[in-house]
């Protein structure tokens, strides 16, 4: 064996930090790419962040300027008073009824109003009461009949230390409960979740009908009373891309610039760091990295416009028609299309919406894998849909197990799925297996 130098020379892809982040800028939803510019202009005192002027949402289909829109004095003082107001707590609602209680004592509504304050948001007791009987130097039976009185007030269910209490809290308050259906939910919730039906009617001696009816009634009741109090306000999507029809029905693309913050470089640090020689360098490397920032950001824009283009002419039947399905589509089609790699695509489409005539779509949304290759056009939205249809007029006390939908689908539709498959898709369409499916006859008489 001989040992020895030797050159060799070969080529390799180098990602270089600026290339990282160009990705991760295309894959960042709206919200990630705003903070990110946030922090980058914390540390680069030449990068200034202007927001942009609130433009109208409509476009005029002939062409792709935004028009102006005019906002009157009534229109502002309507806007100021759409401003979200402090919302009605549990606490409140609570503290309001243990107020209009007449016949407790002021010692009672001391130590209801101590139990109140430990309640958690979704109406659970958030201590032990053992404990808080300890705190308040309290005997628990003293802790049990003020927890009852806390357990009587609306909504019902609050106060509850576990989901069967809570459920049996509001149990007591139907009229047409049925007798054993406390104990059940105190002592046996998980049997009953499980669909051990038999098993609890024979352990009763009741029909299986009757735990059927009470697992019926437990659908209706709420596990987390205290929640329709909950102080949490919804958070809202913004669209990166609008989709407009115009006057000859085709889908027109325009990108929504204006939730993006428009980038600048800082006048008054780039003159002054511009006039002190030592800084120089300094300034010249902070200004080349807004100005890689700019193009960064354009050919981000740029690339979701491009891909959601196709998507949108691909799609435009789905996008256009309440009733379109959607058509077979990769990102390898789109790719091909545009002459770029699937995981740009996958990168442009990640946490993106589209406002559309059919609403509000996730980009990610608008592919559909191809089920057949024989049938191209077959999807599994189409699949889907037809199993979503077999189960809906399956015999309820012999529902169609997956093994007997993936026949089903080969018959009618000539589809030939795996049974794994149809399990798949059925559990992507929230519908239970048919273990959990069946239903018993009602009783009559």
């Amino acid at each position: 064996m001989e040992i020895g130098l030797l050159q060799r020379q070969t080529t390799s892809l180098v990602m270089t930090q600026e290339l990282r982040q160009a990705l991760h800028l295309l894959q960042y939803s709206s919200v990630d790419v705003i903070a990110y510019l946030r922090e980058q202009a914390l540390e680069n005192p030449l990068l200034e962040l202007h927001e942009r002027s609130t433009l109208s949402r409509e476009r005029e289909l002939d062409g792709t300027r935004p028009i102006r829109q005019t906002v009157s004095s009534d229109d502002k003082q309507a806007a100021l008073q759409n401003v979200p107001q402090r919302g009605r707590t549990l606490a409140d609602e609570l503290h309001e009824q243990l107020i209009e209680s007449p016949t407790l004592s002021e010692n009672d509504k001391c130590e209801l109003t101590y139990l109140i304050g430990n309640l958690r948001e979704d109406g659970y007791l958030g201590e032990e009461l053992p404990q808080l009987c300890a705190d308040r130097k309290i005997a628990e039976s003293e802790g049990e009949r003020l927890l009852a009185i806390l357990q009587s007030f609306e909504p019902a269910g609050v106060g509850a230390r576990s989901l069967g209490e809570c459920l049996a809290l509001q149990l007591k308050r139907m009229p047409d409960c049925h007798p054993l259906a406390i104990d059940i939910v105190l002592n046996h919730l998980e049997a009953l979740a499980a669909r051990k039906w038999k098993q609890l009617a024979k352990q009763y001696g009741v029909a299986v009908q009757d735990i059927q009816q009470l697992y019926d009634q437990l659908k209706e009741l709420d596990p987390k009373p205290g929640l329709r109090y909950s102080k949490e306000t919804a958070i809202y999507v913004q669209p990166d891309v609008l989709m407009a029809k115009d006057e000859s029905g085709k889908l027109l693309v325009f990108m929504n610039d204006d939730i993006l913050p428009a980038i600048r470089v800082h006048e008054e640090y780039d003159h002054l760091l511009k006039q002190q020689v030592e800084t120089s360098a300094y300034a010249k490397q902070k200004k080349q990295h807004v100005e890689w920032l700019k193009r960064s950001l354009e050919q981000r824009q740029q690339t979701v416009r491009r891909v959601a283009e196709v998507l949108a002419s691909e799609q435009a039947d789905y996008l256009l028609q309440p009733n379109g399905v959607l058509k077979p589509l990769t990102l390898n089609d789109v790719a091909q299309v545009l002459g770029i790699h699937e995981s740009t695509v996958s990168r442009a489409t990640a946490n993106k919406y589209a406002q559309t005539p059919r609403g509000l779509v996730e980009l990610k949304g608008l592919f559909s894998a191809h089920i057949s290759k024989s049938d191209t056009q077959l999807t599994n939205h189409h699949v889907k849909v037809w199993l979503k249809e077999m189960i809906s007029v399956e015999d309820k006390s012999k529902p169609l197990s997956d093994q007997k939908l993936a026949e089903q689908l080969r018959i009618e539709k000539g589809v030939a799925l795996s049974r794994r498959v149809v399990a798949k898709y059925r559990d992507e369409l929230g519908i239970l297996p048919s273990s959990k499916r069946k239903r018993y006859n009602e009783r009559t008489g």
